[in-house]
């Protein structure tokens, strides 16, 4: 049984962001990427699941037009990943509900790599859809895909 519950203390924000992201370095291994969501976290919607008093995971929220808002970031701790904490993380997100019409995150195209074809499962089973890639917005290596879901 976990407790998902919102964060508005900026440090705290960044607190909550940097233990998730330094457990999960097969997909925020890029020291100055993992920096950039960190401190970017002061700046938007946290909210956090909790177990007693350990943290398990994180969704920030930020809007990219006023018609959709954006997952920033997610991240579940490997130790608790499966137990449907990222789903659950996700529902909360009513209040992006009550002013936009989708929902989008920025992954890694599918076949790019064996970690975020988890990812992408994950969202997929969750009712997100292929929008588009961006092949070089961030690296070769790393093409962007765009999933988006309609939630009103």
């Amino acid at each position: 049984m976990f407790v998902i519950k919102e964060v508005k203390d900026e440090d705290q924000k960044m607190a909550v962001v940097a233990e998730i992201l330094r457990d999960l370095p097969e997909w925020f291994g890029i020291p100055e990427s993992t920096q950039a969501y960190i401190e970017g976290a002061k700046d938007l919607k946290v909210w956090t699941a909790f177990q007693e008093s350990n943290l398990l995971g994180f969704v920030s929220l930020s809007y990219s037009s006023e018609d959709c808002a954006e997952i920033d970031c997610l991240g579940v701790k490997k130790a608790h990943q499966g137990r449907g904490i990222g789903s659950q993380l996700l529902a909360t997100l009513s209040e992006a509900r009550k002013n936009v019409d989708y929902l989008q995150v920025k992954t890694v195209a599918e076949g790019s790599n064996k970690d975020y074809d988890r990812t992408n499962v994950f969202y997929r089973s969750l009712g997100f859809k292929k929008l588009e890639i961006f092949p070089q917005l961030w690296d070769l290596k790393n093409p962007c895909q765009i999933l988006i879901k309609k939630i009103n």
